[in-house]
């Protein structure tokens, strides 16, 4: 596909809406190894150009090339080699989204009972053209929340459309091997803990244990790892949706519209208010 240059006039790398950490860029040289590292997130690897190898539980000395693309799915320990000069794209994502309920019921049912086994996909022509467009967003740092999000939704309606229920189920299989492990528990779990003390017990763990077990698990204490997660998830809240700031506040557990305000003044240097009215500014 032949490369175009347009000239960008807008940035976004200061707007509120900037958003990073949905699908991000990669490339590579030939001969770099990216040493065995755990997955924070299930993510979908789509190979732009070149080859590589990869060494984990689910794809044991697997190897895919361009027009292709793999999962890995939240918790799993993977090494990629580099066997030709690769540009890929990276998705990464916590649960599949259900853009059609009793396909995706069908092919959630399929998937649980899907025996483990490397799935390789070949991207189809749409795909591909996603894929390309994607990249040319990402290397612009066309990194508007809204924007990927709009790029989300449409990715699940290509693997939707164009690969079948059984295809979609054993690609996404590993994913719910993982469901009972202590990082898919912390994921899936950590909106409804107030704190760490209440966190270890939601799981049935003593809180030094479960201390241990979170450094362990996710590099960092656990007290920090949740006031980010809270930041963020708080922030695109009130940035990305319409959900009142009242509701925003009681959804994550603050006794008071002031608490609330003092959070958001400490953590972001203004209320919820103006963090809100900034959307209509940038819009």
């Amino acid at each position: 596909m032949s490369d175009f240059i347009c000239q960008k006039y807008t940035d976004c790398s200061s707007c509120s809406h900037y958003q990073k950490q949905l699908f991000k860029y990669r490339s590579y040289i030939k001969g770099m190894i990216l040493p065995k590292e755990r997955c924070s997130q299930n993510t979908i690897y789509f190979l732009v150009s070149g080859r590589v190898q990869v060494n984990s539980e689910e794809h044991p000395g697997t190897i895919f090339h361009d027009g292709q693309f793999i999962m890995q799915p939240i918790g799993s320990r993977v090494e990629f080699r580099i066997l030709e000069a690769t540009e890929c794209i990276l998705y990464l994502f916590e649960t599949p989204k259900n853009i059609c309920t009793d396909r995706y019921n069908r092919g959630l049912e399929l998937a649980k009972e899907t025996p483990m086994q490397p799935i390789v996909m070949d991207m189809c022509f749409p795909l591909r053209l996603f894929i390309n467009g994607l990249k040319m967003y990402l290397n612009n740092e066309l990194l508007c929340a809204e924007l990927l999000e709009a790029k989300r939704t449409e990715l699940y309606f290509l693997l939707n459309c164009y690969y079948t229920i059984k295809e979609i189920a054993a690609f996404y299989a590993p994913i719910y091997r993982y469901s009972k492990t202590f990082r898919y528990f912390v994921m899936q779990n950590y909106l409804k803990a107030k704190d760490v003390e209440s966190f270890a017990q939601l799981g049935g763990y003593c809180t030094p244990t479960f201390r241990r077990l979170f450094k362990d698990t996710f590099g960092e204490p656990a007290y920090q790892w949740m006031l980010k997660k809270k930041c963020q998830d708080i922030q695109s809240d009130l940035t990305t949706t319409d959900i009142s700031i009242s509701e925003i506040c009681y959804k994550y557990g603050f006794e008071s519209l002031s608490n609330f305000s003092h959070f958001c003044r400490a953590n972001f240097g203004k209320s919820p208010r103006a963090i809100r009215n900034e959307r209509g500014e940038n819009a």
